[in-house]
């Protein structure tokens, strides 16, 4: 079981990564981001920007403030997962 202290640090880290990275996709990303590839490599669905960056910005952002209130790792995983959701825009879009 982590201090609250290091809750509250790694909540910080959470959110701020958050927020840079809807800042640097908002700046760098095309307006329409591919959300899924099909087999055949193929844009299966896309999304406004907006939307495609809102996601795992309230990902991150809800589960990271959850994890620092009640210190379950299912809520840190999920934190985790969206930052890999960015990740995963700005590969599949840049």
């Amino acid at each position: 079981m982590l201090t609250i202290q290091a809750r509250r640090i790694i909540m910080f880290v959470f959110l701020f990564l958050a927020v840079a990275l809807f800042v640097l996709g908002t700046i760098i990303l095309p307006d329409t981001v591919v959300t899924q590839i099909g087999i055949s490599s193929h844009t299966s669905s896309t999304m406004p920007k907006m939307l495609a960056l809102a996601i795992p910005s309230v990902l991150s952002i809800l589960f990271s403030v959850l994890f620092y209130r009640s210190g379950k790792s299912k809520d840190l995983a999920i934190a985790i997962l969206g930052v890999v959701l960015f990740a995963l825009a700005f590969i599949v879009n840049l």
